[in-house]
């Protein structure tokens, strides 16, 4: 449990699995159920639908630790969308201010562009 994706090594990990307890990348994850529920890893959401029973990978965690941990995860979830923060864990009061820069500039019949001022709003 390194925060490292089980079937991606270089990845971070984004969520564990609802049904193993694995940890994994965005790419491994299936949201059956929207994007509010736990996701399923890829093997796990193949046993679940009933397309591959023997699809179900070996549980990793017991399944009070696996609930443990969705707990802690959805309590992150929430924290982080009251904080409004970006995904990369930024938050927005410590974002730089942005800088608007407007072009005006006029299409010609024959498809030539006349350039006009640039004006600047902050």
């Amino acid at each position: 449990m390194d925060g490292r994706c089980d079937k991606h090594q270089f990845e971070p990990m984004e969520r564990i699995c609802r049904s193993c307890g694995g940890e994994f990348c965005q790419d491994c994850l299936v949201y059956s159920h929207g994007h509010g529920k736990p996701p399923f890893c890829v093997s796990c959401a193949l046993a679940a639908a009933g397309v591959r029973s023997s699809a179900q990978r070996a549980v990793v965690k017991p399944k009070r630790e696996i609930r443990k941990a969705l707990r802690a995860d959805r309590k992150a979830v929430k924290a982080a969308a009251k904080g409004r923060t970006y995904d990369d864990g930024l938050d927005l009061a410590d974002a730089a201010p942005v800088r608007l820069v407007e072009y005006e500039f006029t299409i010609n019949d024959d498809g030539s562009v006349d350039h006009g001022a640039e004006s600047r709003t902050s």
